[in-house]
């Protein structure tokens, strides 16, 4: 997959869907291409997070040990999914075992250069927090509110 082909794609997720071309090229640059085979495990429940996964292309499983929950997330030209988003604000372990269904392409973003661009673009990073603070939410790994406190947290520091 060619580059701008990735900052196209992760420009549709919900969550980067407010963030600046440029910078979501940064974000793409620092970020490591992988690929993960069937079976592959990208990362477990309680393993200590080393960021977010964008599904490029394939199919993943996402199952919760903790309440036997599974879900199935696609990334393709179509659509592009992300697995690990809670890596991004808070220092907490994986909440799911992700594994690879197909063969996958995936984008791993790196949590402190996510940081350092919700750092030097305010603007992006309201609308960031926003989205993921609800998907979050929704999903029952941070209490309501929590996603603005931490905004508010990342806004005083800088």
């Amino acid at each position: 997959m060619l580059f701008r082909d990735e900052v196209e794609l992760i420009g549709k997720l919900p969550l980067l869907s407010g963030v600046d071309p440029s910078r979501l090229r940064m974000l793409c640059f620092a970020s490591d291409r992988e690929a993960f085979s069937p079976g592959d495990v990208i990362f477990r429940e309680g393993e200590t997070n080393e960021g977010a996964y964008v599904i490029l292309s394939g199919e993943v499983d996402v199952h919760k040990a903790s309440d036997g929950s599974h879900i199935i997330k696609r990334g393709s030209e179509a659509g592009v999914a992300i697995v690990g988003q809670s890596s991004m604000i808070q220092d907490a372990p994986y909440a799911a075992t992700v594994t690879a269904r197909t063969e996958i392409e995936a984008l791993r973003l790196n949590s402190r250069c996510f940081m350092k661009l919700m750092a030097s673009c305010p603007k992006s990073s309201e609308k960031i927090m926003k989205a993921l603070g609800a998907q979050l939410n929704a999903n029952g790994v941070i209490a309501p509110g929590a996603a603005s406190d931490y905004f508010d947290q990342i806004r005083k520091a800088h």
